[in-house]
């Protein structure tokens, strides 16, 4: 699913796209995928757009946003009367014009442009809820600090690190202690402190937390600088592909940037890659 540079990229071009657009109307065709009413947004204009983790928050002018989580199939095209912007994963299913076959929830405002949310998989989900009441579902208490802001520090990872045996790559991705690393990330993350993703993270010393923190908050600002990757089909909002898998230390790469060969294993059911020469 994408991680927290490909959501951001998508939270920005929605935002861009979106704001001051009115709620006409909300057609769902799969209710298990809208929770909440759509009475509750009708009439209501769009003010902003969040992200928490990998959920994008729309922020709505009424005391109401929609939560929108894309998972493994999600993707959102807002088209109008001139052109078409498609954020999430572009799948060959979703090539016909929308809506079709997998557009589960349509989204129509007042100018006649469109917000349609497509999901092969019917992973994803849509939720209005009461802005107020945001925090009860992506609260800290939800999700873990994200890197770059304050509550990530070294002090903090060490003492989530201090509590898990758990390979240090799991714990990585655990959504509740650090928010918005995925899979991608972590693999570069840790192949840039020199951390084997197979280590107990509890056996790390206090210069390798350091180190760490420094080398996720680096692949990070570079998903960003490239506009996420495009690995499993990700665009952004404008339709285009992340360049990060360009730059990826060891994520699908036969070969570290020193030239020594990349294993593959799997941690938790995902594939890892690392080098066991510059790894420990």
């Amino acid at each position: 699913m994408p991680e927290l540079p490909e959501v951001e990229t998508i939270r920005q071009g929605i935002k861009q796209k979106l704001k001051d657009k009115k709620i006409k109307s909300v057609e769902v065709k799969v209710p298990k995928l809208f929770i909440g009413s759509v009475n509750d947004i009708i009439g209501a204009k769009i003010v902003d757009a969040k992200r928490v983790a990998k959920i994008l928050e729309i922020v709505l002018d009424n005391g109401h946003s929609i939560l929108i989580h894309l998972k493994m199939t999600g993707q959102l095209i807002y088209k109008d009367d001139y052109s078409q912007a498609v954020g999430g994963h572009s799948q060959k299913v979703y090539d016909a014009d929308p809506p079709h076959a997998y557009t589960h929830i349509i989204y129509q405002f007042s100018d006649g442009s469109h917000l349609y949310f497509n999901d092969f998989r019917k992973f994803g989900w849509n939720m209005i809820i009461e802005s107020s009441k945001v925090k009860e579902i992506l609260g800290p208490d939800k999700f873990g600090p994200e890197p770059g802001q304050s509550g990530f520090s070294e002090g903090y990872l060490k003492n989530i690190f201090a509590k898990s045996g758990k390979a240090i790559k799991l714990v990585l991705m655990d959504q509740q202690k650090i928010g918005g690393v995925g899979n991608i990330y972590a693999n570069d993350a840790l192949y840039w402190a020199g951390i084997l993703p197979t280590r107990s993270a509890k056996t790390l010393s206090d210069v390798e937390i350091s180190k760490l923190k420094t080398t996720i908050e680096k692949v990070i600002n570079l998903g960003l600088k490239y506009g996420g990757s495009s690995e499993n089909t990700y665009v952004n909002i404008e339709g285009k592909k992340g360049h990060y898998m360009e730059v990826t230390a060891v994520y699908q790469k036969n070969k570290d940037p020193k030239g020594h060969i990349v294993k593959r294993i799997k941690i938790g059911g995902r594939g890892t890659f690392y080098c066991d020469i510059c790894q420990k």
